[in-house]
């Protein structure tokens, strides 16, 4: 499994909203939202995949990615396994090809972004970045990842 943070995993308050207000009055942004954290628990437990994380927050270091996670609740069982490259200069869609390309060993992934992937979209949730990682894109990845488990 790919994934992004920001619009998958980190959702933003939408500007007018109370989350916003609040969030700017307090100074309080916490952008890991915790509803999605759980989510992304539950699909790992029922589909124990390798999680690659696509996301720019990968310049941080894995075990970066990994604490904050943790902080907002992903179970310590998560197995993240790597990112994709951080010396490649390209689309995040070109990075998950290259990165496949070098890791033939995959029989099948799925792609959690925000960011429209043309060529990925058969193995691609495309997240709204307001709203992240819903119910129905949990549907739907369970749907997709399971007719590639066929």
């Amino acid at each position: 499994m790919f994934l992004d943070f920001d619009g998958v995993i980190n959702v933003f308050c939408e500007p007018g909203t109370p989350e916003y207000e609040q969030a700017v009055s307090t100074g309080e942004f916490d952008f890991a939202n915790r509803d999605i954290v759980k989510r992304l628990n539950r699909f790992y437990h029922d589909f124990p995949v390798r999680i690659i994380v696509s996301s720019s927050w990968r310049y941080g270091g894995l075990d970066y990615c990994r604490e904050y996670l943790l902080k907002a609740g992903m179970d310590p069982e998560l197995s993240f396994y790597d990112t994709t490259s951080t010396d490649l200069c390209m689309t995040r869609e070109n990075e998950i090809a290259e990165y496949l390309f070098e890791h033939p060993d995959f029989s099948g992934f799925i792609v959690f972004d925000d960011m429209h992937m043309p060529h990925l979209t058969e193995y691609q949730i495309e997240t709204n970045p307001l709203k992240g990682w819903t119910e129905e894109k949990d549907f739907e990845a369970r749907k997709k990842i399971s007719g590639f488990l066929k």
